[in-house]
Order: structure tokens, then sequence, then C-alpha cells
């Protein structure tokens, strides 16, 4: 039995939520990339400082890195016809083990931009496979998809909280911090044997066409009503992430005089409180009567901003830290949360949707730090921190007019026509 075989109770209970093989496997996988992706705050600051790099140049990692995942989600939906999910997982995650171990070794910033675009190929190939077959698999109900994307991502939190303490144990040992790259290789070489032979086809029932359905529902390749709002909203929230992700630390080092290796410590915090908002939220979403997702969004929005404004105007280190917890909780599950949302305004067209999802969330994370890393080269750190904080009330307003247009009339992919709570 999976999770998504269980039909609903005669009294229109949700239906069972169970990680099974197929689960566990996405959610391992997505567990990896969120390593390297989290390993990168706090790793470019001393990035930056071996290489004597600018706050621009090293801002470029991260658009480096999110470029090779725009030409991945461009991509997507030609390779998908052609590959499997497995073959996908599986090529990915050794991509991204691979530019792992090549930005560890790099001497140059050519060869780091390089092993960061590589890293990003592989890890937004990744990402897109696991959380396409994820929501397809839990897809019978609203909440069950909405469930296991959450989890999936308090399952990469885990490794979010791992990478800057394993970097500032490295430091703090004497040991080069370039050997937290390792990770990734290993984790490749323990899971392949044990879960290749995974398929990584999504069990959901076919869809229940009818004839008004198929008469009303929009062309294949053109997701319409709220979907591009819900997926510009996605990117929003995961570039003011990764703002707050690539920048606090330096922010750490410049507004309360931190050191570089106490700063990305710190970042620990930011992580820790992401963890303990998804653990909080794979519960708000469980059971039959889960929060609404739209509701959990705009209250994690306002979280993120009194985080946000705590850590900015922080005037002492103690309310700066406080700040990052607050602003791990606010983010925690705004990226699944409105990814969720998203999909359900594309019904029947998951992989195609999350792809073009996961192209607005790249975009936003090659833009918005290489801005901030600009401006702060001009302005200083604290004053182009500022930029951050603009994307939540841009979030918002998106959220408000995506709750406004009405869904696409069509069946979802697991034959269960998606109801999005206003």
């Amino acid at each position: 039995m999976t999770g998504t075989e269980a039909p609903p109770t005669p009294d229109h209970r949700t239906p069972a939520f169970v990680r099974d093989r197929l689960t566990t496997t996405a959610y391992g996988g997505l567990a990896v990339y969120a390593y390297l992706l989290y390993a990168l705050g706090p790793l470019l600051p001393l990035l930056r400082q071996d290489l004597r790099l600018s706050y621009a140049l090293m801002s470029l990692h991260s658009t480096a890195f999110a470029a090779g995942a725009i030409l991945t989600n461009l991509l997507f939906r030609r390779v998908r016809t052609r590959v499997g999910h497995r073959v996908l997982f599986w090529s990915a995650l050794a991509a991204l083990a691979l530019g792992s171990l090549l930005l560890a070794t790099g001497l140059s910033a050519a060869v780091t931009l390089a092993a960061a675009a590589l890293g990003g190929i592989g890890g937004a190939l990744l990402q897109t496979t696991a959380l396409a077959v994820l929501a397809e698999h839990h897809g019978a109900h609203e909440s069950l998809r909405a469930r296991a994307l959450v989890e999936a991502n308090a399952a990469a939190s885990v490794s979010a909280v791992a990478a800057p303490l394993v970097i500032s144990g490295l430091e703090g040992a004497g040991v080069a911090w370039n050997w937290c790259l390792v990770l990734p290789a290993l984790a490749l070489a323990a899971m392949y044997p044990t879960l290749r032979d995974e398929p990584l086809r999504p069990r959901t029932a076919p869809p229940v066409r009818s004839e008004v359905n198929t008469l009303e529902a929009p062309e294949p390749d053109r997701p319409t009503g709220s979907f591009p709002l819900r997926a510009a909203l996605c990117g929003l929230v995961v570039g003011f992430e990764f703002c707050l992700a690539y920048y606090a630390a330096p922010l750490l080092t410049s507004a309360v005089q931190l050191t570089d290796n106490q700063a990305s410590a710190a970042l620990a915090l930011f992580y820790g409180g992401e963890l303990a908002g998804r653990l909080a939220g794979s519960r708000l979403t469980a059971g039959t009567r889960s929060a609404r997702p739209a509701a959990l969004v705009a209250g994690s929005l306002t979280v993120a901003a009194a985080g946000f404004l705590a850590l900015w105007l922080a005037p002492t280190t103690w309310l700066a830290l406080l700040g990052l917890v607050l602003g791990g909780l606010g983010v925690a599950n705004l990226f699944p949360l409105t990814l969720s949302l998203a999909v359900s305004a594309a019904p029947g067209r998951i992989d195609q949707a999350t792809a073009r999802v996961q192209l607005a969330v790249s975009t936003c994370i090659m833009l918005a730090p290489l801005l901030l890393g600009t401006l702060s080269d001009h302005l200083g750190v604290r004053s182009a921190f500022g930029l951050a904080g603009c994307l939540l009330p841009a979030a918002a307003l998106l959220l408000a007019a995506g709750r406004r247009r009405p869904l696409p009339a069509a069946a979802s992919s697991s034959g269960v026509t998606p109801h999005v709570p206003r």
C-alpha cells in the first residue's frame, strides 16, 4: 500500500499518509541536495576569504548555481519525455556529487564557478524530479501532497542544520573547510547500493476525466488561472530565503562584529529554526482538519518579516541571533506550501508545473543574491540587506491576487479535482 492508494473513507476523511520506499528515496535525495545548497551560505564567505573575492564575485557563485538550475528546468520537459524518473534521479545525484568535489578542489574563481554551475544543474534536476514524483505519488488529496512536500523539506532541513555545523567544526579543529564537500559523494555511495532498484514511478490512480472537464480543460502546455501568480510567489519567497542564507553571515560580521567562523556557525540557528518550523508544518498539514495552505503562507510571511526586521535592525548580537531563528521559522514552509498551491493550479501537469516553478525559483535565486552582493560592494552589507525585505510585501500581494484567480476546471492527475482553501 502507498500513501496514495488508500481510498477516501465514507465520511470523506483524508486517506492515510504512508512513507513508502519511493517517498524515502525522494526524501534522501532532497536531503543531499539541501546539504550542498545550504552549505553555500556559510561556505561562500570562507571561499571569498581564501580566493580574495569581492562580494559581487562571491555572489556570482550562487548565480552560477542558479543559472545551471535554470538551464536544467528549461530543458526538463524535453529530457523527461525521453528518460525515466529513476535515471534522472541518480544521474542528478551523481552530477551534484561531482560538482561538490570540484568546488572543494578548485584553486581559482573560474573553476569554482564552473563547479557551482554543475552543482546547480545536478541539484535542480534532482529537486525537480523528486518533488514531481512526491507531488504525483501523494496527489490523491491536497493535504497529502502538502504534507509530503513539507516533510521533504523537513528532511532537507536536517542537512541544512548540519552544513554550517560541519563547516565551523572543521574550521575549529584546524581542518580545511573544503572537506565538508566530500559528504554528497559519500551519501551517493551509501544510497545507491540500497535504493537503486526503486523505479521512482508515482503510483497515483489514473485521472478521472468527465466530458465537462475535458471540454473545459486548458491546453496541456499552458497552465492558466492562478498558476503564474503562484509560481512567481514561490520564486519570491525562495529568493528571500536565499538572501538570508547567503548574507546573514556577512551581516553578522559587519553589523555585530562576529568573526567569519562565528557567523558561519550562527547560521545553524537559522537552519534550526527552519527545521523546527517544518516539523511543526508537517503536523499542521496532517489530519482531517489540516490548516489551510494559503493561511499558513500568510502566517509564515508575517513571522519571516518579524525575523528579518530583528536581524536587519538589531543593535545587539542576541537580537540578531533571535532574528535568525525567527527568520528560519518564517521561511520554513514557504517553499513547499507555495509549490503545493502552484501545483493545485495546474492539475494533470505536475511534471511541467514543477519544472516551471523551479524555473521561477532558480531565476530569483540567481538575481536576488547577486543584486544584494553588488549593492553590498557599493553601500555596505547592512544598507543593501534591506533589498531582501522588499520581497516579502511583494509576496503578500501575489498571495492575495492568486487567491482571487479561479483554478482551471480540470481534474488532477490523481483523479481528484483540487480544492485550494480560500
